[in-house]
């Protein structure tokens, strides 16, 4: 059984975890883990668990640090899970808005994606006053991308309708001119993270391609894009997960296999 898990090769979910948590930086130490995005709640473990010992790790109400020998929570697909509620700690209600506030890191997922790096969490308005789709909403998602060092959106999908010219509403300002004239105090977004690749803002604050993943062609995602995307044709090929850190990820951090589900 340890031979086919090892074997297995990573998932979309898998990769996003372990690329999430190569990227974490040093000074890294307050992590904020969205709703419903179990391979964030991976990253941030695996990175606990590994790279960051004295890490804090806010997983809905829960605060982890795993570098004193505790064992990792496990992964389920939904933060407000019951069974996420296993934590070190606890967070008071009274302070928990002060706690989540300004987090070093956090990740979001979105329903769309525009050229600046703007989000939208909210859903797409119909012209009518109604919703053509209602999204989950995007409760203290305006406070974190404003105020902490870095943060991480994971796309589920990558097509013209996920990556937009321009967002129906925006739930995180990602757009580097925007955020330098409003004098917003965060660093923004690190990276996007998509099916197809990795993304990141350039100098100009218009959203490049850092890498793809494996059997992805440039043409391919020039074509899921809704706006014009400079994909070079000598583009890298994103890093895949190595054996260890697939090994810790199965074996110590998803032992339920969400993210291969």
């Amino acid at each position: 059984m340890t031979t086919e898990l090892h074997a297995a090769p990573p998932s979309t979910d898998e990769l996003f975890a372990i690329l999430l948590a190569r990227d974490l930086r040093p000074e890294d130490r307050t992590i904020m883990v969205g709703a419903n995005m179990p391979m964030a709640r991976a990253a941030a473990v695996l990175a606990n668990l590994t790279t960051h010992p004295d890490a804090r790790i806010l997983i809905g109400l829960g605060v982890q640090s795993l570098g004193g020998g505790v064992p990792p929570p496990a992964v389920h697909p939904f933060v407000f899970d019951p069974r996420t509620l296993a934590a070190e700690a606890l967070m008071f209600q009274g302070r928990i808005f002060d706690d989540v506030s300004r987090p070093d890191v956090f990740f979001v997922g979105g329903l769309q994606l525009d050229r600046r790096g703007n989000l939208n969490l909210f859903g797409i308005p119909d012209g009518n006053g109604g919703w053509k789709m209602r999204g989950p909403g995007s409760i203290a998602l305006a406070t974190m991308s404003t105020n902490c060092r870095g943060y991480y959106v994971v796309m589920p999908s990558h097509d013209p309708r996920t990556f937009v010219e321009r967002v129906a509403l925006i739930s995180a300002l990602g757009d580097r001119t925007e955020r330098a004239r409003l004098r917003l105090p965060g660093g923004g977004i690190r990276l996007v993270l998509s099916p197809l690749g990795v993304f990141a803002l350039d100098e100009a604050g218009e959203l490049q391609v850092r890498s793809l993943h494996a059997g992805v062609t440039p043409e391919q995602v020039r074509a899921a894009t809704g706006f014009p995307l400079e994909v070079p044709d000598d583009v890298p090929t994103t890093p895949p997960p190595t054996a260890a850190e697939l090994a810790t990820l199965r074996e110590r951090v998803d032992v339920d296999g969400t993210l291969r589900a």
